[in-house]
């Protein structure tokens, strides 16, 4: 576990201290990228240990973002994006956001909800963040091998680096990229990125089925017009907006 309370991953940058995790059980917490954003969600405290976990293995399979279903103190289920689970007893902290990441059905606005939506609004006012973000610690990539920098140096005739070649569905490009200028990171090393193409934008929203962003999250794309790669950090899902509801908690 990171000091944060989801499973340990080695490249993350942990930017803020943990603090105490909110007490309004049950709820899911999804992890935003690798940073100390935690978005948190609801869930009906009448529902049954199944329906609980149903929802948060569906949650986490539609995002494709680490997802945590919180039952008590110290009762958690751990999804990963890749949909492996863990239990364990840290709950996770972080900087808490809401109202974001929709779930799989809109909840009818009841007053045992009403109540601890007030308490979810007050703990996120009591912790704030400070300064911001300029990535999401996933930009890493891999060290360029011998064997990459003779595949991949240079370019085509029409501009394109070598290793990108268009998805014959979307007609974005996708491949492997040589990072030589520190693209995403700015780590100088030379190092290989997976480009995505449109098709593999794998993160959606749990209730409209619309993907998350025009992009899939911690990944590449190859951008025509600059001739170079961007990176799309996954806080950018927390921009996304299906239409609304009134009445519900979504």
């Amino acid at each position: 576990m990171d000091r944060q309370g989801f499973p340990q991953n080695p490249d993350e940058r942990r930017r803020e201290p943990s603090q105490a995790p909110f007490d309004g059980f049950p709820y899911l917490v999804t992890r935003v990228g690798n940073t100390p954003l935690r978005h948190i969600a609801l869930l009906p405290g009448d529902w049954t240990h199944d329906h609980l976990v149903d929802t948060a293995r569906r949650q986490a399979f539609t995002n494709r973002l680490d997802t945590c279903l919180c039952l008590g103190p110290a009762a958690a289920l751990f999804i990963t994006a890749d949909g492996a689970e863990m239990e364990g007893r840290e709950l996770p902290s972080g900087i808490p956001v809401f109202g974001r990441l929709h779930l799989p059905a809109d909840l009818p606005l009841t007053l045992e909800l009403r109540h601890r939506l007030a308490a979810l609004q007050a703990f996120v006012e009591r912790h704030p963040a400070a300064g911001y973000l300029v990535g999401d610690g996933l930009e890493g990539g891999r060290r360029a091998t011998a064997e990459d920098l003779k595949r991949l140096t240079g370019r085509d005739e029409h501009g394109v680096p070598q290793g990108l070649a268009r998805c014959p569905e979307c007609d974005a490009f996708k491949g492997d990229y040589l990072a030589l200028k520190g693209e995403g990171n700015g780590e100088k090393v030379p190092r290989v990125i997976p480009v995505c193409c449109r098709c593999q934008n794998h993160n959606r929203c749990a209730r409209c089925g619309a993907t998350l962003a025009e992009w899939r999250l911690s990944a590449y794309c190859y951008d025509e017009a600059a001739r170079s790669v961007r990176y799309l950090a996954a806080y950018v899902a927390l921009g996304h907006r299906c239409p609304a509801r009134g009445g519900f908690v979504h």
